[in-house]
């Protein structure tokens, strides 16, 4: 699996959340109960959450097997990422004797099984899983603050690039580091709203948590973004395939 079927996954995956929003804005014009309008749009960011933690982890499978897999070929240049190289795997994928014969394939099956196991739901978890296979130059997040920031809004990011473009040195730089951090902080909220609407029906305290058709819409949007420019970065800058 390349790092196309995570991307081209997502896509379906998150443009099924956009067909939830634009249906909840159906169901509101045509007088459907307010409760109902609501739930469809909690369930809409649901399922973006999940788009995004399934690329994630699919891409991170990738990945970490491509770099496993040009090491082994030496075609990997220098050490292994210490962050790849601690990477526990289970011996029992490895060593499947049905697989003998294909060997790196045994290793992409092991790599799964981990993600069977854990989530990428940890936006602050992203940048040592992928850095490894990027070169100094492109690290997370720095490597793509101006494309998050191209999206235009200062939501996501707390500033625009027409702004951005007056800035140059420190303040410049100051700025960047802020607006990745807001966008982190961003993704952690949305992400907090999928977990309430998951385990709490949308009832994290005392009131059922309600959001307006544009407010469903942006965190939407956001994931669809963040996703787009990280899968683009990555392509462009990979050391192993």
């Amino acid at each position: 699996m390349t790092l196309r079927t995570p991307r081209k996954h997502f896509d379906e995956d998150i443009n099924r959340a956009h067909d939830m929003i634009r249906m909840s804005k159906d169901k509101d014009s045509d007088g459907a109960g307010e409760r109902l309008v609501h739930d469809v749009r909690l369930s809409a960011v649901a399922l973006a959450v999940g788009a995004m933690d399934a690329y994630f982890s699919d891409a991170y499978v990738d990945c970490l097997t491509s770099v496993l897999r040009a090491y082994i070929h030496g075609k990997w240049r220098g050490d292994l990422p210490s962050a790849y190289a601690k990477r526990e795997l289970p011996a029992g994928e490895v060593l499947d004797s049905s697989r003998q014969n294909r060997p790196l394939w045994a290793l992409r099956m092991a790599t799964r099984t981990i993600m069977e196991r854990d989530n990428m739901l940890s936006i602050s978890r992203i940048s040592d899983q992928f850095n490894g296979i990027l070169p100094p130059t492109q690290k997370l997040w720095a490597g793509l603050t101006n494309d998050l920031i191209a999206f235009g809004s200062k939501r996501f990011t707390g500033i625009t690039q027409s702004e951005l473009s007056q800035l140059s040195g420190k303040d410049l730089e100051k700025k960047k580091k802020k607006a990745i951090f807001l966008f982190q902080d961003r993704i952690k909220d949305t992400v907090q709203l999928r977990h309430d609407w998951a385990h709490n029906c949308g009832r994290p305290k005392s009131a059922i948590q309600k959001l307006t058709h544009n407010q469903a819409t942006a965190r939407v949007q956001e994931i669809h973004t963040l996703i787009e420019a990280f899968d683009d970065h990555i392509q462009a800058h990979r050391l192993a395939q």
